[in-house]
């Protein structure tokens, strides 16, 4: 994944499970059998990637949350979104699936929490 790729769409993948407490995430990759905990921004990531909302409207929305620079945040919603993919907790949506996918809105709404 390229830091300038803004318009790639993420979604988490479907063995994750996570809760918020205190406002880190608690993430259990089911077919891994292993337990994460997330930073506040990584899980904040990990709401937005509800599989039709591009990287850059990430951006838009955490631009409304946290006091940053565009260009500070948009490198560090790519390398975030980067390290979880790597992680095995997103992935990239095939081409032409975009919206097509079930999850947590960008503003955060109802998902796959355990």
């Amino acid at each position: 994944m390229k830091a300038d790729d803004l318009t790639l769409v993420l979604r988490r993948r479907s063995d994750i499970r996570y809760r918020t407490l205190d406002g880190e995430a608690v993430v259990v990759r089911q077919r891994a059998g292993e337990v994460l905990v997330l930073n506040e921004v990584a899980a904040r990531l990990l709401d937005l990637a509800d599989g039709a909302t591009p990287l850059g409207a990430w951006v838009e929305v955490l631009l409304g949350e946290y006091e940053v620079e565009r260009e500070v945040l948009e490198r560090d919603v790519a390398e975030c979104a980067r390290e979880l993919t790597e992680a095995g907790l997103l992935e990239p949506l095939p081409a032409g699936d975009a919206g097509n996918a079930s999850g947590v809105s960008a503003a955060g709404e109802a998902g796959e929490r355990a």
